[in-house]
């Protein structure tokens, strides 16, 4: 019989998934898991109620990164949703924040920073309808 061998970042993987009222930043190489461990925690905390979707701010690089996230975490809430042992309340959440997921804040820092000045622009100082300027401009 062979045995799976055990993470050395094992412990913390747990603390991601586990400890949803701990703020944490999590720093890894490329490949290693933390897209997936990052869309494990966001279904946990809408499943669980500490936050809604809407409130979950997940910042990427890129658009394609950004891109997939929201899709990942699209699909992990669908899963959990559609999980045979899903508590009613959490399937519920699920459901809610489904129904939410392009009113939440999964994008770039552009795209967040954008997101803010446009909800408040005069406190800004800036003109209500400010446009962002592309590569070219």
């Amino acid at each position: 019989m062979t045995s799976l061998p055990v993470l050395v970042d094992a412990a913390a993987r747990r603390s991601i998934a586990a400890d949803l009222d701990a703020t944490l930043f999590v720093e890894a190489g490329a490949g290693s898991g933390k897209t997936t461990e990052l869309v494990n925690r966001i279904v946990a905390l809408v499943a669980t109620g500490r936050a809604k979707i809407t409130g979950i701010a997940a910042i990427t690089f890129t658009e394609a990164a950004a891109a997939e996230l929201r899709i990942r975490v699209r699909r992990g809430l669908e899963a959990y949703e559609g999980s045979p042992g899903t508590p009613s309340d959490r399937r519920q959440r699920c459901s809610e924040a489904l129904g939410r997921i392009d009113e939440a804040p999964i994008s770039t820092i552009h795209g967040f920073c954008q997101r803010i000045l446009a909800a408040h622009p005069i406190e800004a100082g800036l003109p209500p309808r400010f446009e962002v300027l592309d590569e070219v401009s």
